[in-house]
């Protein structure tokens, strides 16, 4: 099962990423998080959060979030959610150079919308874009949990 969390504000490429799941295999949930819902998860009041979201990223293999240029931190929340499941997050974003902290520490993948590494992404492998959509990647060594 995949996730796919997004803000209203980046939601037009919400049906492509979705597409892309299922062609992989996936079952696909798409959750909407408003700012009210990811301050709620980030300060640890999750009666607060959406059930629906809580729901998709509990049960979730791969959570993919759309993050948009304006605003990016109104789903950090969520992620630090996502973080705590265990399963592979990956951003997908329309600035490179506006992703939160939390997902250059959590992410397994960062790739802007649009990019012809997305599908490797969200095939499973690390795919670190640098600005203005460049496949210059960093790697970044990530450690397992024993």
């Amino acid at each position: 099962k995949a996730c796919v969390v997004y803000t209203d504000d980046f939601k037009e490429e919400v049906p492509a990423v979705v597409k892309r799941l299922e062609e992989k295999g996936f079952g696909v949930c798409v959750s909407v998080a408003d700012r009210d819902e990811a301050e709620a998860a980030e300060a640890r009041i999750l009666e607060n959060v959406n059930e629906a979201v809580k729901e998709c990223i509990s049960n979730a293999e791969i959570c993919v979030f759309l993050i948009p240029r304006t605003m990016p931190e109104c789903i950090a929340g969520a992620a630090k959610c996502a973080g705590v499941s265990g399963g592979k997050i990956i951003a997908v974003v329309e600035d490179i150079e506006s992703i939160p902290q939390i997902f250059d520490e959590l992410a397994t993948s960062i790739v802007c919308a649009g990019s012809p590494q997305l599908p490797e992404a969200l095939g499973g492998q690390e795919v670190w874009e640098a600005p203005k959509q460049s496949s210059e990647g960093r790697k970044i060594p990530r450690i397992k949990c024993q």
